[in-house]
């Protein structure tokens, strides 16, 4: 099959990331041999194009992401619950709890073509969010301020939803989520047993079977003229189905 060469002028718009994507989901239809972006502005053609390579990563790593003491959800959790998900490229995506932006901004990467809403009330963390999705330019990606389940009355009906933190309302969450959509797509992560409890408890009160999945992830350290395993916390993902 012919591949093929393109170039986007006026490379350096932030319109640009997402027609990547578009491009990058349809390589099966339209494959592409080279790309490359053209600007009259070379700083903002490098922000842009900075953007672009992350967003062209299957998942980006975790330095990427803009971080403070917002505790973030890890690369190799985010990549599993967009596995979980099974996002398409015109989803409608709700994030809540969405701490950093990490897995919002994977969201938008992933559906270019669909919107995402990220909902969080914590003020330091909404600032990162704002941070993440400039240095990201995922303008697809629309943060709602403020504590679910109030703050998603007003958003528009997801196809699918991760769950990243409740203060406590878990049930009332994922009641909201199927009130929008029966049929919405559910991954919820969890760190504590009580958690993980409530979240198997909200889904099956719906007639849904959870699923869970551990993840114990460890990272090297360099000790000395060694390499030690570090373990993370183990994380629980729970999705539901109908039975």
């Amino acid at each position: 099959m012919k591949k093929f060469s393109i170039v986007i002028a006026g490379g350096g718009s932030t319109y640009t990331p997402g027609i990547v994507m578009m491009l990058m989901h349809s390589l099966d239809r339209f494959p592409i041999r080279s790309l490359k972006l053209y600007d009259n502005n070379p700083e903002r053609q490098k922000v842009i194009a900075d953007a672009v390579a992350l967003a062209m990563k299957k998942v980006a790593p975790d330095e990427a992401f803009i971080r403070g003491e917002v505790p973030m959800t890890k690369q190799e959790v985010r990549a599993a619950a967009l596995a979980k998900l099974a996002v398409h490229p015109a989803d409608t995506l709700w994030d809540v709890g969405a701490g950093t932006g990490s897995v919002s901004v994977e969201l938008a990467l992933a559906a270019p073509q669909g919107h995402v809403y990220a909902v969080e009330c914590e003020p330091d963390a909404c600032a990162l969010i704002r941070r993440n999705r400039e240095k990201f330019a995922a303008w697809n990606l629309s943060l709602i301020e403020g504590r679910a389940p109030a703050a998603l009355e007003a958003l528009p009906a997801p196809d699918a939803v991760f769950i990243g933190g409740t203060k406590g309302s878990m049930a009332a969450v994922v009641d909201t989520v199927l009130a929008k959509n029966a049929n919405a797509r559910i991954c919820i992560a969890a760190i504590a047993l009580e958690s993980l409890s409530a979240a198997i408890a909200a889904l099956t009160a719906h007639g849904l079977s959870a699923e869970v999945t551990q993840l114990a992830v460890s990272r090297t350290r360099p000790a000395g003229r060694l390499h030690l395993l570090t373990a993370n916390n183990p994380i629980f993902l729970i999705t539901g189905e109908r039975k």
